[in-house]
């Protein structure tokens, strides 16, 4: 369906009337005009990027027990499973039977086409090529790779790639700016149409808070089921563990303040159980980000799990608007985001420029 034709199709004479016609109409319309939650979708490909870049770094001083040939103590690692068996040629680029040397040098590529995720590098390619190496290199220690967050990171990453997460601070976005959009994936003289792209993108923000809701409320409806949570002092246990405390100081100034406890026990319930409610209206919206953005930043904190954290808060990015990152930009900065427009002053020794309104010329 060509520009003109979606036009014609979506004009105020052509939609339908009643409720059920008009929320089809607008949903078509959120779907097929334009790209949404682009500044979201970045952020998510430079967190996940850096992330995937750090975690590597930090196994590397053990590196041979953990992936190599010193975790034979693992011997139940080398049967295939439900959590490592992928399909050819993924399953094929990491394997436990290379020397330590081989399997190093793989994981430092893994390291460098990460980093080039981040950057936001010929996404076209860098993407799929990078999650087909990190779901490989995952088959090395499933019992790893087996938490939540990783899993969770695996789904958010095989979503990323029917979006176009490069439109915002990449170095695709610096290219288009220079030398135009790029062509259309086609074959010969057959070209995609442009709104299968634009559909693809929209499709993964779909997808991917779909799969948050789904978290949220599933957690919510488990926690329910339990006397401490519906109580309110759930919160207080897991601040006693050793072994997820991070700052033992704060850990035990949280606890000892009982409203704090009885508040972030029932927040953390009912703001994930009616998280999806929330969304549909921009105050409620607002309100439901703040509440688990403050959730996983104080998981991150207080119990030592920032990984987690930083999955779940990156996924939520994808709820802010675009014009809500551009109005922000604008205030932070002092300035308007690149790609828009400035204002170019007339010389002055040109007095009929001079008069003349200041013009707005692209960067």
């Amino acid at each position: 369906m060509s520009a003109s034709q979606r036009n014609a199709a979506f004009s105020p004479a052509a939609r339908p009337r009643g409720i059920a016609p008009r929320v089809a109409d607008r949903f078509l319309h959120w779907l097929l005009d334009e790209r949404r939650s682009t500044y979201g979708l970045a952020l998510m490909r430079i967190g996940m990027g850096g992330m995937t870049v750090l975690i590597l770094a930090m196994y590397l001083p053990n590196f041979s027990y953990t992936f190599g040939e010193g975790s034979r103590w693992g011997e139940a690692l080398f049967r295939t499973s439900s959590v490592n068996d992928f399909l050819w040629p993924i399953s094929a680029l990491f394997s436990r039977d290379d020397p330590d040397g081989v399997r190093l040098a793989k994981t430092l590529l893994l390291m460098a086409v990460a980093a080039a995720y981040l950057l936001g590098w010929r996404m076209r390619i860098t993407g799929p090529v990078f999650v087909a190496m990190w779901l490989g290199f995952t088959t090395l220690n499933p019992v790893v790779f087996n938490s939540g967050h990783y899993q969770t990171f695996r789904v958010f990453l095989l979503f990323l790639l029917l979006a176009d997460t490069s439109r915002r601070w990449s170095l695709d976005a610096r290219r288009r700016a220079r030398q135009g959009e790029d062509p259309a994936l086609g074959w010969g003289r057959w070209r995609l149409p442009s709104w299968v792209p634009v559909l693809a993108n929209n499709a993964a923000v779909l997808l991917i808070g779909y799969q948050l809701c789904v978290i949220y409320v599933s957690s919510a409806l488990w926690k329910l089921q339990g006397s401490t949570w519906v109580s309110g002092v759930a919160s207080y246990y897991p601040l006693q563990v050793e072994e997820l405390t991070l700052f033992s100081g704060l850990n035990h100034l949280a606890w000892q303040i009982t409203p704090l406890v009885f508040a972030t026990t029932w927040l953390s319930v009912y703001g994930q159980l009616l998280f999806p409610v929330m969304l549909l209206t921009r105050p409620t919206r607002v309100i439901g980000l703040i509440l688990v953005t403050g959730m996983h930043a104080s998981i991150a904190v207080l119990l030592a799990l920032p990984w987690f954290s930083l999955v779940m808060i990156l996924g939520d990015m994808i709820f802010i608007r675009d014009d809500t990152w551009r109005r922000a930009l604008r205030r932070v900065g002092g300035r308007r985001p690149r790609a828009l427009t400035r204002t170019v002053r007339a010389p002055r020794s040109r007095p009929a420029a001079a008069r003349a309104p200041h013009r707005s010329a692209t960067l």
